[in-house]
């Protein structure tokens, strides 16, 4: 009695609440008289007169599985849970004394159905050494959200061989991919498994016939997973229809919402509209890319994924905040409004940013005077901001060189250059409102906005309304921190779309991913999904 007194204290379960006890029913008369009456005792004293405790034991079904029968019992159990119904316990046709004579219990005896969700497992040795299971079922909650039936799942994979894994694919076939089993399998094989070097990974639909799969082998050691947070270019109409069929990305884009709703900023239509013209006003480009950033964040938190290191282009900075910790969703989605805020009331220039294929260091030999290095992207790659007029004729004379060069859509605002500094007192004022309080930078979060010689300085040590002020301001520094990125890491980048991967690539060239794609279909979801698995 003192086991089961304590196990449920423990846990905080009411007896009275268990619907079936899968007894050990040992068919030694003493024992088994002892086992109801402590059964009886405990479960039923203040259990309803109207709602007998079921009790069964599998072993005169099957007999005694020496120490293999509370694995038996268990598996027993699961199944009724499962089912909503208890199989029956046969051969039992002479009751002891203690059930025949008690109006608290009922042997199962017949397939009997048991709508709850708590059931109870005995089990007693030979010794009489004791012990007890509590089993709660899964909930069965149904959804809310319309989700397709055809909702594609990943399963996990891991075995010593790769011949092992191919013998859990051809289980898997047999069995109807649900979100329940889904969650059962990567449940046992998300977790290391000693001397397991083979991995692999299988997105499935639930009806599918064909299951492709990826095996790998892999280095035991851990390696360093980083986030790259994309800005600007990133963002694409129609962005989070597919992403929103996921509940936890869903619940994160709702909250954004209505943090912006008082501000008269519809989130769910920015985002889900097939309308390119959304995004030349630059207040839906800063407010969509950090919403499906906040969204993917919490998608790889649920995960249980924690990155070793971060970096942010412009302002994905912003996304290196809410991953930090430094920021609040609230906080997050309302400093990007207010970036883009910020932006429409300034008196600016009519400017213009174009990306260049060549490096910061070659660009500023033959760059006119009126035009900044706005973004140091990589050794072959630079983005530059000026006057629209200056820009434009530059960017014909680079492509009359043979050298790219592509106008990119900023609503004719020239960011990181001395032509946006206007907007800098406004947007200090605004995000004060909402940052009143600067939290310290992880050493995870690698600023892209400060040069390394000032890493020390006050601005660089805190998440504050001044440090993102300056980001606007400031030149993107890219290039300069990919160095401190470890060879070995496994890059992830979180935005709209990888539109860094050509850069990250060159820079860093294990292991890229992008955690989304530009893409009109249903592949959204699948494409997140293979990016989780690899």
């Amino acid at each position: 009695m003192d086991v089961l007194e304590n196990l449920y204290r423990k846990h905080n379960i009411n007896p009275a609440h268990i619907e079936y006890i899968e007894a050990d029913g040992s068919g030694l008369q003493d024992r088994d008289g002892k086992e109801v009456e402590a059964i009886i005792d405990f479960f039923c004293k203040d259990r309803s007169r109207s709602s007998k405790l079921l009790i069964g034991s599998c072993k005169s079904n099957i007999g005694h599985l020496d120490t293999a029968a509370p694995a038996a019992s268990v598996v027993k159990t699961i199944f009724a849970l499962n089912k909503c119904k208890v199989p029956p316990t046969i051969n039992h046709t002479s009751p002891i004394p203690e059930l025949a004579q008690s109006n608290d219990v009922q042997v199962v005896t017949s397939a009997t159905p048991c709508d709850g969700n708590l059931m109870g497992v005995n089990g007693i040795s030979l010794w009489g050494g004791f012990g007890h299971i509590i089993l709660q079922g899964n909930p069965r909650k149904t959804s809310k959200m319309k989700i397709s039936e055809k909702f594609p799942q990943i399963l996990l994979l891991s075995s010593r061989t790769e011949e092992g894994i191919d013998q859990i694919l051809r289980k898997v076939k047999t069995v109807k991919i649900t979100p329940e089993f889904a969650a059962l399998s990567n449940d046992v094989f998300s977790k290391g498994i000693k001397f397991h070097m083979h991995r692999g990974y299988t997105i499935v639909n639930p009806e599918a016939t064909q299951i492709p799969h990826k095996i790998q082998t892999v280095d035991i050691h851990d390696r360093p997973l980083w986030y790259v947070f994309s800005g600007m270019g990133s963002q694409w109409a129609g962005m989070g229809s597919q992403l929103l069929h996921i509940p936890v990305f869903r619940a994160a884009i709702e909250r954004c919402d209505q943090v912006l709703k008082p501000h008269g900023v519809d989130l769910l239509h920015i985002i889900t509209t097939p309308d390119e013209a959304i995004f030349d006003n630059i207040l839906n480009c800063f407010v969509g890319i950090t919403a499906i950033q906040i969204g993917l964040i919490d998608v790889m938190r649920v995960l249980k994924l924690e990155p070793n290191g971060m970096i942010g282009h412009s302002v994905g900075e912003l996304g290196c905040a809410y991953a930090d910790n430094c920021l609040t969703l609230e906080q997050t989605i309302l400093s990007a409004f207010l970036r883009g805020k910020a932006s429409l009331e300034a008196t600016l220039i009519k400017g213009m940013m174009a990306a260049i294929g060549i490096g910061y260091h070659d660009i500023v030999k033959i760059l006119p005077p009126t035009i900044d290095v706005a973004c140091r992207n990589s050794a072959s790659s630079c983005t530059l901001s000026g006057p629209a007029e200056d820009v434009e004729a530059f960017v014909k004379q680079l492509k009359a060189k043979g050298i790219f060069a592509k106008a990119v859509n900023v609503a004719n605002i020239a960011y990181h250059s001395r032509y946006i500094q206007p907007a800098g007192p406004i947007l200090l004022k605004y995000l004060k409102q909402v940052i009143q309080k600067e939290t310290s930078r992880s050493s995870k979060w690698v600023s892209t906005s400060i040069p390394e010689h000032r890493w020390d300085t006050e601005l660089a040590l805190y998440s504050s309304a001044e440090y993102l002020a300056n980001n606007l301001l400031s030149p993107v520094l890219f290039e300069d921190v990919l160095k401190h990125i470890p060879p070995n890491a496994v890059m992830v980048e979180i935005a709209p779309h990888g539109l860094l991967q050509a850069i990250l690539k060159r820079a860093v060239p294990n292991v890229n991913l992008a955690l989304a794609k530009r893409t009109k279909s249903e592949d959204a979801v699948k494409f997140l999904l293979e990016a989780i698995g690899q």
